[in-house]
This record gives structure tokens, C-alpha cells and sequence, in this order.
């Protein structure tokens, strides 16, 4: 009996270590995922997709905007995402079946390259100015809150297509 309980009482002490050392181990890695996640708004520069947004951006499109609901807010109320639909013309990279998209832009009034707040590591391009019609080649990241977790000023909440956040946004030809 004596040699029953000094086992079960040092199995309960190699259970116990063991799950100490793996809490441990969850603990120390949980910081460095936590400080990649505020690192994985880091997606670009004006030039060119940074290194973290070549390695996060998850699609990239030829794309020609088809609907604009309402206007976009002025930017001295508030910093938000504005939700726009596309079509897609062509996939540069990644993968991407349905014919319609759905792409947030941060403050669209404001031409991309003209983004100087804490958001202009997440946002670059040439585009100028959103309107129904222009064809645009755009880096994506899905889902939004990747990059952005404040406002959304989204007129498709019931739909089923997935959203992206747009860290690049160029005129296409």
C-alpha cells in the first residue's frame, strides 16, 4: 500500500510539473503572438507592399469598383473603414472564385498616398479618389481586423461574401 500511494503521489507530481512547465511554455509564446499581431498591421510602405504584407497579404486583384452604397463620412468626425463592392477581373495572386468582392478602404476621401496618421503603414497606393467605375489593383488582407478594429461603415453586413481590408490600392490599366 505504502509503495501504491508513493507512486500515485509521484505521478501527481509529474502531472503537475509537466502542465506547470506547459503553462509555461503557452505563456512565453503568448507574448510573442500578441506582439505579432500588432506587428501584422505593418503591411506597407508607399512604394511597395512591405515584407509583413507579402507574407500576410492573402489575395491580389485586378478589380473594378461596381457599387459605393451611401457617402463616406467626413474625416474630421472619425477614422473608419468604408466597405465597398468590386468585380473581379482578374487574380494576380492567391485565390478567389465568386465574381463580387467586398473591400474595405480606411478614410477613402483621402487620396492613399496622403494617409499620414498611425494607419499609413497599413494603407499605400496611387488611387486618388474611389468612384463607381475605376479599375483598380488592390493587395488584400482578410479578415479586417487583421489590420483594423475601429469602425467599419459596412452596407453588406447580410451578405455571405468574406471582406477584405485593402493595404494597397493602385489604379489599374
Amino acid at each position: 500500500m505504502k509503495r501504491f500511494t508513493l507512486t500515485v503521489a509521484a505521478m501527481l507530481c509529474s502531472a503537475l510539473l509537466y502542465s506547470a512547465a506547459f503553462a509555461q511554455a503557452d505563456s512565453s509564446s503568448a507574448p510573442k503572438k500578441a506582439k505579432a499581431d500588432k506587428a501584422a498591421p505593418a503591411k506597407q510602405t508607399a512604394a511597395k507592399p512591405a515584407a509583413a504584407s507579402k507574407t500576410s497579404d492573402t489575395l491580389v486583384v485586378i478589380a473594378r469598383v461596381t457599387e459605393i452604397p451611401g457617402k463616406f463620412a467626413a474625416n474630421d468626425l472619425y477614422n473608419y473603414v468604408y466597405i465597398m463592392k468590386y468585380r473581379v477581373l482578374s487574380v494576380v495572386k492567391g485565390t478567389y472564385k465568386p465574381q463580387e468582392i467586398l473591400v474595405g478602404h480606411y478614410n477613402p476621401l483621402i487620396p492613399r498616398a496622403q494617409i499620414k496618421d498611425a494607419m499609413k503603414k497599413n494603407v499605400s497606393g496611387n488611387v486618388e479618389k474611389f468612384e463607381v467605375g475605376a479599375k483598380q489593383k488592390l493587395w488584400l488582407v482578410t479578415p479586417i481586423e487583421k489590420v483594423w478594429k475601429d469602425a467599419v461603415d459596412d452596407e453588406y453586413s447580410d451578405s455571405d461574401l468574406a471582406k477584405y481590408y485593402a493595404v494597397r490600392a493602385d489604379v489599374a490599366q
